[in-house]
């Protein structure tokens, strides 16, 4: 993982308790976390800030980044979403041993992308499961209507049907049997749309680093306009993908950049 003096500004490093650990859906393992006394809880109950989980010595220090589903500012709570995929990989093993007053290490929060302002016109979603918890914070914070489509990822019908409605969003789900590699860069593709003003994606990093290239390059809309975020990466560990991170961003500071710079989703993998 990244660890330097100035990507670490605004991020406080403490030791969360579980309060509570579920199953809501097959293929969702929810936690719920208190904090000890931190110092901004209006910076954790920004909607989609992420946090990074240190799953300690017995998964050879591995950390994994996940996103605040809900922040309850009176008892100190994050909870979040650990989306299930087998039980090979560090997150998978530690998160299957989580228990009541169990305790872990986590640094954050860290902010992450708000939907752009699309200008007048429409916005488009791209999401898999890993991105609901993001798009959950942010439709609950929603104070006015955002026009605009979005397709999700995902197979579970009823962990789709948890995002909040907002008026004027319409969203649709991809997923079940015959199901392609990557849905949501195929309706990108699709989409013949000269009213989209802005973009928000969440999922796989090569999928959306794609979907990104394609509204920014191809149709032109500014980079401002365009949030998208790779949140896995297919047949790459995180743990892999964090070493690279740390490689990169060292080099970019050893050239005279600024972490400003940093273009997490432009990581070659």
């Amino acid at each position: 993982m990244v660890r330097e003096e100035k990507h670490d500004r605004g991020l406080e490093f403490v030791t969360a308790v579980v309060e509570r650990v579920s199953q809501p859906f097959e293929s969702v393992r929810r936690v719920t976390a208190r904090l000890p006394e931190i110092i901004d809880h209006a910076a954790w109950g920004r909607a989609n800030v992420a946090f990074r989980i240190f799953l300690g010595d017995d998964y050879g220090g591995a950390s994994r980044i996940y996103t605040v589903r809900k922040f309850d500012p009176a008892r100190r709570t994050i909870s979040f979403d650990i989306i299930l995929h087998g039980e090979s990989s560090p997150m998978m093993q530690w998160s299957s041993q989580l228990d009541r007053d169990a305790r872990f290490d986590i640094a954050g929060p860290r902010p992450h992308f708000l939907i752009p302002d699309a200008n007048g016109k429409k916005l488009a979603l791209f999401l898999d499961a890993t991105g609901i918890p993001a798009l959950c914070a942010i439709l609950a914070e929603a104070e006015a209507p955002i026009p605009g489509t979005g397709w999700v990822h995902v197979d579970d019908e009823s962990y789709f049907a948890e995002l909040p409605a907002c008026p004027g969003l319409t969203l649709h789900r991809i997923g079940g049997a015959g199901t392609g590699d990557v849905p949501l860069l195929e309706q990108t593709l699709a989409l013949n749309d000269p009213m989209i003003g802005s973009v928000w994606g969440a999922g796989e990093r090569k999928e959306m680093r794609t979907i990104r290239a394609h509204f920014r390059d191809t149709l032109g809309l500014p980079a401002s306009a365009v949030a998208v975020a790779g949140y896995w990466t297919s047949g790459i560990s995180n743990s892999q993908v964090d070493k690279i991170r740390q490689k990169v961003y060292e080099s970019l500071l050893a050239k005279g950049g600024t972490p400003e710079e940093f273009d997490d989703l432009a990581l070659e993998l």
